[in-house]
């Protein structure tokens, strides 16, 4: 079925004020930002590690990590059940999933970690490298979507070599 244009505003608008809300709330004393270790921009100012911020953390965690990976597990599930019924694999449902746990699983250690110990023992550059693996997420998924999807697949190599590729060859390329 399709989704209408009301549920498909509502959806924005709540992930719109869900994003706004966890942003400010640091910004209102609940956590607090600080700027990162080389001082490029800023994060969770994960250097203290009081009850301010493992309160904060946790929440964080819980409705920003841990539901949206649940949800995204159970739904990519079903929709392999019904790959499987069908037959007809589109795309490796698993790989959203382990890409949000690849790229934010580092970062989300480091801050567990930061709740129980210090974290000012590890070197500047090394606690830099979690913020800038999570910050590739948007730009893994577009590749993703893209090399998933075989109308942007035949587009790209069809950019790339100068050769369209006939929908048949795209077929088996995808088996």
């Amino acid at each position: 079925s399709k989704m209408q244009w009301s549920t498909a505003i509502s959806m924005m608008m709540f992930s719109w004020l869900f994003a706004a809300f966890w942003s400010v709330m640091p910004l209102l004393g609940w956590g607090e930002y600080d700027y990162e270790p080389l001082q490029t921009c800023c994060t969770l100012d994960y250097s203290k590690g009081d009850r301010n911020y493992i309160t904060f953390l946790l929440a964080l965690s819980i409705f920003n990590f841990m539901i949206p990976g649940f949800i995204m597990m159970t739904a990519y599930q079903t929709i392999h059940q019904k790959f499987k019924k069908s037959g007809n694999y589109k795309f490796n449902t698993g790989l959203p999933l382990k890409t949000l746990m690849i790229c934010w699983g580092p970062y989300c250690l480091l801050c567990f970690y930061a709740a129980v110990e210090n974290v000012m023992f590890i070197p500047p550059k090394y606690r830099m490298i979690p913020a800038v693996i999570a910050k590739t997420v948007p730009t893994v998924d577009a590749f993703l979507y893209a090399l998933g999807n075989e109308n942007y697949r035949g587009g790209i190599w069809q950019f790339l070599t100068g050769q369209k590729i006939e929908k048949a060859e795209v077929d088996n390329k995808t088996k």
